[in-house]
């Protein structure tokens, strides 16, 4: 199989299944390819399913007729083509066209397919969308490649210029980002490998461990990754662990861990020394954890346990808890572009779980220890409104103001967002317990 079919292949797979866009690339002939094919693949496929609600609504303009009444197989084929024809740039047009065109079968598919490319590629400079005065919501819907319900959402949440920038932001390619595992070598140092290695890299603006590269490279491929020299970890994640800042000799868990990345910053920040515990409900992520952990030589206790029932022999145990609770990630849509065409509905029962999560894990906090709940969305529903009424049923504690250079949290709960950080979206709340 050439790229392309292979790329169909993984699409129409996805579509049927209804699955995670990563899970399809886990596949023997990814495996196979060249690391160049692999990049093109992956690019291809991400692209099609990120980018399928502005993808239909031209096709459906340019076919004249309703997603429906096209062939699955035809409009898998009509995705990948202009995908590549109108968001990737570096494919020659006539290679999108003819390549996307072969992959067809029969005259009458071919037909239409080759039909509605040519048609695109001659109004390439003027593709058909909603008109933007007349329904503002339904015009970044698919503009930006986003469910209606949820760019109505980013409507009221942020404005009209938040909103836009916000979804634009999610349709860039974010920075690689890593954690340098301090243990075993420093930032500039670790830099400095960096830069002999012919890599452009710069340090993060808030993180004391971070390291960002713009370019897109395999990351088992960057010098030290054997050596457990540093892990991929977004900053705005980076900026959880700090946020609990536990010290050397403290007593920490992380209560939802895998993969276990907020884990292996803590026990960095704790200088491998004092106790460390991780918990998460899924049994089979546990060797993510713990294999990490081995690489990085970061030593950690890793078990299976449901975050919504605490352990009673644990009740008051550590000085410092992480609470980063489940939610519907919807700061990561640049990264997990499928996450976007999850339906509202799935969302709704999530704070009332990410609720009972917070009050068990407060049990495990001792007099005087901190708490620092965090999510990768942007929905109030499960960051304000959820440590609100959090407080509201726990007195003993209070939100404590802590700050990242210019980023201050004078309420004790912070919202990043990757049009203004350049980081994940993320939200964090720290919180203490009062000490008798």
């Amino acid at each position: 199989m050439n790229t392309r079919e292979i790329a169909l292949k993984l699409l129409r797979s996805y579509e049927e299944n209804d699955t995670y866009v990563n899970l399809s690339l886990n596949n023997p002939q990814i495996s196979a390819l060249s690391p160049e094919d692999r990049s093109f693949v992956t690019a291809l496929l991400y692209t099609a399913v990120e980018r399928r609600i502005t993808l239909d609504y031209i096709i459906c303009a340019l076919a004249k007729r309703p997603v429906a009444d096209i062939s699955p197989k035809a409009l898998s084929l009509l995705r990948l083509g202009l995908a590549q024809l109108l968001f990737m740039e570096g494919v020659p047009a006539y290679a999108a066209v003819s390549e996307t065109v072969a992959l067809a079968k029969g005259a009458g598919e071919r037909g239409f397919v080759n039909g509605v490319l040519r048609a695109a590629e001659r109004a390439k400079g003027d593709l058909p969308l909603p008109p933007r005065e007349k329904n503002l919501a339904r015009y970044l819907s698919v503009a930006y490649s986003v469910p209606l319900p949820l760019a109505k959402y980013v409507l009221m949440l942020l404005g009209e210029s938040g909103a836009e920038a916000l979804l634009s932001a999610f349709l860039t390619q974010p920075p690689l980002t890593l954690a340098v595992n301090t243990l075993r070598i420093s930032r500039d140092a670790f830099l400095e490998r960096l830069k002999a290695a012919g890599l452009e890299a710069e340090k993060t603006l808030y993180s004391p461990y971070g390291v960002r590269l713009r370019a897109s490279v395999p990351v088992k491929e960057l010098p030290g990754f054997a050596q457990g020299l540093f892990f991929v970890q977004d900053e705005a994640s980076q900026l959880c662990a700090l946020t609990l800042a536990p010290k050397a000799g403290d007593r920490v868990v992380d209560v939802c861990a895998a993969p276990g990345g907020k884990t292996m910053l803590l026990g960095i920040g704790m200088e491998n020394e004092g106790t460390l515990r991780a918990f998460d409900l899924h049994e089979s992520k546990l060797p993510l954890i713990r294999e990490s952990a081995a690489r990085l030589g970061i030593d950690v206790s890793v078990e299976a346990q449901d975050a919504t029932a605490a352990k009673e022999e644990l009740k008051g145990c550590f000085t410092h808890v992480m609470c980063d609770a489940p939610c519907s990630g919807l700061g990561v849509l640049w990264k997990k572009p499928d996450l976007r065409y999850r339906a509202v509905e799935d969302r709704d029962g999530l704070p009332a779980l990410q609720k009972r999560i917070l009050s068990e894990s407060a049990r495990y906090v001792a007099e005087g220890g901190t708490l620092v709940y965090s999510t990768c969305t942007l929905r109030t529903e499960e960051n304000e409104t959820v440590v609100r009424d959090f407080l509201q049923t726990h007195p003993d504690f209070r939100a404590e103001p802590f700050a990242f250079g210019d980023l201050a949290a004078e309420s004790g709960m912070l919202t990043l967002y990757p049009h203004i950080h350049d980081m994940d979206g993320f939200f964090i709340a720290k919180l203490v317990r009062a000490a008798k």
